[in-house]
């Protein structure tokens, strides 16, 4: 009789690896859970058990654990679908710095109205089993939320929101002021700020971005000059005569003083940009330089758009970092983390040419 199966074999545990050295299952067990030397057991004998529990194919009981140290290894991503932005470069670092915690994530895509029932959070832990939540929901956090989260008393990271505590995020004014102070650099002089009616009430990011660019101009003497493109389109008839595009080019072709160069909030403003350009026959660099706010250089614009990194995967990474923090000190309130913005230098940048 076996103690279970995994995938339809015996399931390896401290009783086969003991018959299989001729040691007790007592020292078997000590050196698996890691108090082999509080114990005593000499490097030989360890290595010996944990040699036979590689060949063996040993796999931890993850309950087993969890009776023992009181924590399942697991963390929970609570994923908002009200604004969502979830990168994959930001997964990336989530799963990764997870996995060398010997840590696993597990995922819950809800509407906000389900965030927003009191059940909803206790339901997650009680049936996940979580030793921590960590949380993606970035516009409009009511404070009911946060009271429900602090009455739980349970280790969250919040990710992308500028809050004081228990929360990473990009510094994203330092980011806007950096994106301004590159293209003044290089000699420009009339920069426009585009943005777009994305969310309602605005995201940080949308205000610091800009109010960076408003101090790097304020601090240079120079003009500020910003447009805010219409939302994306909501259905594909429309996307057919984007008024993104129309928008961008018509102020393109009707201001003054058109701008040299653009600092675009997003992909999404930097694509309006690149369209408009080209239906003007405008050449980027050489009569209009652009950068943008994005999670990676994306090379799938067959341009490489001079980009201001957020750092997504830095962002995942520290997110783990602050939630073990957390875990090991719960009910402590943890300051929240500032990720540098990084300058990917492109092909749309140049100095002004008239």
């Amino acid at each position: 009789m076996t103690e279970g199966t995994y995938r339809g074999k015996p399931r390896v545990t401290a009783a086969s690896i003991a018959v299989h050295t001729g040691l007790s299952r007592a020292t078997v067990t000590h050196v698996l859970n890691g108090h082999a030397d509080e114990q005593r057991i000499r490097r030989e004998t360890q290595q010996k058990v944990l040699e036979a529990a590689r060949l063996l194919g040993y796999r931890p009981n993850a309950s087993a654990r969890a009776l023992h140290t009181g924590k399942t290894g697991t963390a929970a991503l609570i994923q908002s679908l009200s604004a969502a932005y979830l990168p994959e470069r930001l997964l990336l670092g989530l799963t990764e710095a997870l996995s060398e915690n010997n840590m696993y994530l597990t995922l819950a895509e809800v509407p906000d109205a389900v965030l927003d029932d009191r059940s909803y959070l206790p339901k997650i832990l009680r049936e996940h089993t979580v030793d921590g939540l960590i949380i993606n929901r970035i516009v409009d956090i009511p404070d009911s939320f946060i009271e429900e989260v602090n009455r739980l008393n349970t280790p969250v990271t919040f990710l992308n929101v500028n809050r004081p505590w228990d929360a990473v995020y990009p510094d994203d004014f330092n980011g806007g002021r950096m994106a301004a102070n590159y293209l003044i650099g290089l000699g420009h002089t009339r920069i426009l700020y585009l943005g777009s009616y994305v969310n309602c009430p605005l995201h940080y990011s949308q205000i610091d971005r800009r109010d960076g660019y408003r101090e790097a101009m304020f601090q240079a003497g120079l003009q500020q000059r910003e447009l805010l493109l219409p939302a994306d389109p909501p259905t594909h008839i429309e996307a057919l005569n984007d008024k993104r595009v129309q928008v961008m080019r018509t102020y393109l072709e009707n201001t003054p003083y058109r701008p040299t160069a653009i600092v675009a909030y997003e992909l999404a403003e930097a694509l309006a940009v690149l369209h408009a350009a080209h239906q003007l026959q405008l050449r980027i660099p050489q009569d209009l330089s652009l950068a943008m706010f994005h999670h990676h250089m994306d090379f799938r614009l067959c341009v490489p758009v001079t980009t201001f990194c957020n750092g997504m995967h830095i962002v995942g990474r520290e997110a783990v970092s602050l939630l073990l923090q957390k875990i090991d000190t719960p009910g402590v309130l943890v300051p929240s983390r500032m990720v540098p913005i990084e300058l990917i230098e492109g092909a749309t940048c140049s100095p002004p040419t008239g």
